[in-house]
């Protein structure tokens, strides 16, 4: 899986490939400012799907071409 943690304070992007066993908090230190970041992680959340197909089609359907794939 890969996570993005930004840093709040120096807006540093660190990006992490990790395997996620289970729920729970990722702790690194900003490379810039040396400040702890930390990113909670809950797998329920994460394996649910951000929008559904007829979702997308209509949000994207003026900008992609979308052919057979769209649903209304």
């Amino acid at each position: 899986m890969r996570v993005t943690i930004t840093c709040e304070e120096c807006g540093r992007r660190h990006r992490l490939e990790r395997s996620i066993t289970e729920n729970g908090s990722i702790w690194i230190i900003c490379h810039d400012c040396e400040l702890p970041l930390r990113a909670m992680f809950d797998r329920q959340e994460s394996q649910a799907p951000a929008h559904t197909s007829s979702q997308f089609a209509a949000v994207w359907s003026n900008t992609l071409d979308l052919g057979q794939t769209a649903q209304a």
